[in-house]
């Protein structure tokens, strides 16, 4: 993003999209978010993440296959974290969300959360939890 004065605004920037500009009608007020969130998650700076991912997923009612992305992309946060708890919690939600969509992004991005639980697998609601996706799989 370029720098104003030292400072990033990207997100004020493509806040001023005028209409007569070719990308207005991709452009939505929770994307800034998306790519922030999925970003730090990427450079490992998981506070971060969280705070866009989490802020995010709360503004994207209605939405179900981008908001699965989101959540699968805080269910990695919390797992890379080693929250197993908060991890679970997100996963299913994701799933949730995936249930009436199946959208292919989402449906990746759980599936890593998925692989990515294997150091908890012994424990009953990780099976749980990965038992539940793959019952999504199979209503498919």
């Amino acid at each position: 993003m370029p720098a104003r004065g030292g400072e990033f605004f990207g997100e004020e920037l493509l806040c001023d999209l005028g209409a007569a500009d070719a990308a207005h009608e991709l452009f939505t007020p929770t994307h800034f978010g998306r790519l922030a969130g999925s970003c730090y998650l990427s450079l490992g700076r998981f506070d971060k993440a969280e705070q866009f991912l989490q802020d995010t997923a709360s503004r994207m009612q209605g939405r179900h296959k981008s908001r699965a992305i989101v959540l699968g992309n805080l269910a990695l946060t919390a797992i890379r974290r080693g929250d197993l708890d908060a991890g679970l919690a997100v996963f299913d939600d994701a799933v949730d969300e995936l249930q009436g969509t199946r959208g292919g992004g989402g449906m990746n991005i759980v599936f890593r959360a998925a692989r990515e639980l294997r150091p908890w697998r012994a424990e009953n609601a990780v099976q749980e939890a990965q038992d539940r996706l793959l019952a999504l799989m199979e209503a498919a």
